[in-house]
């Protein structure tokens, strides 16, 4: 699947184009922008192949704040983190229960995503479960919205696919999208006894 109702002249850089993707997704996790109209868009030009693409860069991306944070700027990371008390609390989370509050956390943070990758630096956990949980724990989300971007391809080409097939795909994302919510739902509850556990705990 090489063609592109978006964009026709894909065929030829297809390698470059997703390659541009990914760079898209790393630099969005470095520097503060939205990913999901990047996941979108993906979805859109190359449909779900483009998921595996856009979570590595998004997966690069967090990796690269996470070091930057623990080795370049922690003394300036760690003031930030300072001036909130339940970010304090997030970290303290993590140090105590690890890569699976940590893949949780990437479902549904609390944090902004781009920020946390930062602030995750200053945690304890090592660099590779670091790099597992962010990969996992995104997985989700990242799926969910290059699929809506994919759903929205076969809906606009509609002419050439049958009535059944862009049925089920738009049936699909809706179920996906609800899953998603429910999910997202019940891990932030999940994280806000965690928190606030570790607010009861005097040590």
């Amino acid at each position: 699947m090489t063609e592109s109702f978006v964009l026709p002249f894909l065929g030829e850089y297809w390698t470059a184009s997703l390659a541009l993707m990914a760079g898209l997704a790393m630099v969005a996790s470095l520097a503060f922008i939205p990913r999901p109209p990047i996941c979108l868009a993906a979805g859109l030009m190359f449909g779900l192949v483009a998921f595996p693409v856009v979570l590595a860069g998004t997966t690069c991306g967090a990796v690269i704040a996470f070091l930057l944070a623990r080795y370049l700027f922690r003394s300036r990371v760690a003031r930030i983190a300072g001036r909130h008390a339940r970010l304090k609390l997030v970290m303290d989370a993590i140090d105590a229960e690890g890569w699976r509050l940590l893949g949780l956390l990437r479902l549904a943070s609390p944090v902004p995503g781009s920020a946390a990758n930062y602030f995750f630096g200053l945690t304890q956990i090592g660099l590779g479960p670091y790099a597992a949980a962010t990969a996992l724990g995104s997985a989700p989300r990242v799926l969910a919205f290059v699929y809506f971007g994919a759903a929205a391809r076969v809906a606009l080409d509609a002419q050439s696919v049958s009535s059944v097939k862009l049925a089920f795909t738009l049936l699909g994302c809706t179920l996906f999208a609800c899953t998603i919510l429910l999910v997202g739902r019940r891990v932030k509850a999940i994280l806000a006894v965690r928190v606030a556990a570790r607010a009861d705990d005097p040590r």
